[in-house]
């Protein structure tokens, strides 16, 4: 049984193998938002509890089965007619990235997308509020 058990195992990890990078990219992703997020709250000077820990373990099971539902249809279902899983890896990866930036302008106490577009000397930075 436990031969049965290890060998299915590894063809599980066998079959994932090309969305590792995916996979730990998203979770690097809510690591960052979540470590940022502290530092935000604590510059609120709001509490940090466990319930929005919880929240972020929570995000990151939620988004890895996503991840890997998204390969499994892209590439039993579809035979890779579609990237669906870089779409969803994508759409993820964005969500992370603009709570992250919104942290940090928490962090710094200004608008870092506003700042940064200013220092490039973009036309687009004065839309910005």
């Amino acid at each position: 049984m436990k031969e049965y058990l290890y060998k299915g195992l590894l063809v599980l990890a066998a079959t994932m193998a090309p969305i590792k990078p995916l996979l730990l990219a998203c979770g690097a992703l809510i690591v960052a938002d979540m470590v940022t997020g502290m530092m935000a709250a604590r510059k609120r000077q709001e509490p940090i509890n466990s319930a929005d820990m919880r929240r972020s373990l929570s995000k990151m099971v939620v988004y890895q089965v996503a991840i890997i539902s998204a390969f499994v249809l892209e590439t039993y279902m579809l035979e890779g007619l579609l990237p669906v899983t870089k779409v969803v890896g994508g759409v993820i990866g964005m969500v992370e990235f603009k709570s992250i930036l919104e942290n940090v302008s928490t962090i710094a106490g200004q608008d870092i997308v506003k700042m940064v577009l200013d220092k490039l000397g973009s036309k687009n930075a004065k839309g910005l509020k």
